[in-house]
């Protein structure tokens, strides 16, 4: 059996800490060493800041959280039901628009192994691995 958490919230920016902590402490029970965790920490809780940002709709203001865990790579996947956006990204891997956004993509592109987005923006998909060596 994969070990994993799946959850829902409101998009009270109240529920950014819940999520971000239920995170961390996920993995942190998959075995990852502390700073790994405040990396995954600090990388889900900009993915949060901005599902409660652009994740406003008219049907919900909600976003929803689950994580995996297997063959050692821990995947979070955060949806929102916002409108979504495209994503500009400059050759050095920082957005485009650095100038006009804040530094919280480029800061989940930095701290994970893989970021991803789909359904135009609404779900990220972080990714990190274990080092090899940790349990």
């Amino acid at each position: 059996m994969i070990p994993s958490y799946r959850a829902a919230f409101t998009g009270d920016p109240r529920n950014v800490p819940l999520a971000r902590n239920a995170i961390a402490s996920f993995a942190r029970l998959c075995g990852f060493a502390a700073s790994d965790v405040e990396d995954i920490r600090l990388a889900a809780g900009e993915a949060l800041n901005n599902a409660v940002e652009h994740g406003i709709a008219a049907r919900s203001n909600g976003f929803s959280v689950r994580c995996t865990f297997d063959d050692g790579e821990l995947q979070i996947e955060i949806r929102d039901n916002g409108a979504g956006f495209e994503f500009e990204q400059a050759a050095d891997g920082a957005p485009a628009d650095l100038a006009q956004r804040g530094y919280g993509i480029f800061l989940m592109r930095r701290l994970m192994d893989d970021v991803r987005y789909d359904q135009h923006g609404t779900r990220v998909r972080l990714l990190r691995r274990q080092v090899t060596g940790e349990i």
